[in-house]
């Protein structure tokens, strides 16, 4: 397996320096930037040994993608600007997380949230087809969202949307504010990324506990052997980054 860093890629260096293979983006921040902005950045990522592989926050907290707000041509530009700047990068993958954004609002059927979300997936997916970029669907916990909280409604969604650059992502950290059972992982693979933080905290996981033993059991179990990002929380990243990537290592 290969493993990255969710981080503001402008800290790429230091990414690299605590031995990372790559840093994970945040797309929502990317895409907003200036384009002297993101020349400036891109600079940096230019100088760097690792890239940005790996990006997750595919829309701005404030583009809703659910019920009367959804404002399609809005999205299709923001999209475009977004993908573009993923291949000036390099990156081939985005986390479709974005839980406001696809928060079902009141008064609004689950079915008919549900059969939204499935267009617009679809729509997202051509898009990123056009750059040969993948899209992963991210399941969160209920506390972030109320439509899709499940790594089985995630596969549900993935098989309704049914196109080859959409996928599926399992987040550890979101499996256990869920209480799901990790056997699912089994039940719901392939995977095309994974991403680890610990329950409640959101800590980077920093010790071989017995939840981030099973979490690499299970998936070595489905065979998968792509990309790890620790998506998570520190008082201290640079030093906790290191304690964690030696932990993951020794599990895969």
């Amino acid at each position: 397996m290969r493993f990255g860093l969710c981080a503001d890629i402008r800290n790429v260096l230091e990414v690299q320096d605590a031995g990372y293979d790559y840093i994970d983006g945040k797309l929502n921040q990317i895409a907003l930037w200036s384009n002297e902005e993101f020349d400036q950045v891109l600079a940096i990522i230019r100088k760097a040994r690792i890239k940005m592989e790996r990006c997750a926050l595919l829309f701005p907290k404030t583009m809703v993608v659910i019920g009367k707000q959804y404002d399609e041509n809005a999205m299709r530009d923001y999209l475009e600007v977004a993908f573009s700047r993923m291949n000036a990068l390099g990156c081939d993958l985005v986390v479709f997380g974005s839980g406001k954004s696809r928060f079902v609002p009141e008064g609004m059927r689950w079915q008919s949230a549900y059969t939204q979300l499935v267009e617009v997936t679809k729509l997202i997916g051509k898009i990123a087809a056009s750059y040969s970029i993948k899209v992963a669907i991210e399941p969160l916990n209920r506390a972030e969202t109320n439509l899709i909280n499940s790594l089985a409604e995630g596969a549900a969604l993935e098989a309704d949307v049914n196109m080859p650059n959409v996928g599926l992502i399992a987040d550890s950290y979101h499996m256990w504010q869920e209480g799901e059972d990790m056997g699912r992982i089994l039940t719901c693979a392939p995977f095309m990324h994974t991403h680890i933080a610990m329950k409640g905290t959101r800590a980077y996981p920093v010790e071989a506990t017995d939840e981030v033993r099973q979490f690499f059991s299970l998936l070595k179990e489905t065979g998968y052997d792509g990309t790890m990002s620790i998506e998570g929380k520190s008082d201290d990243w640079k030093a906790d980054s290191i304690k964690a990537l030696e932990v993951m290592r020794g599990l895969c």
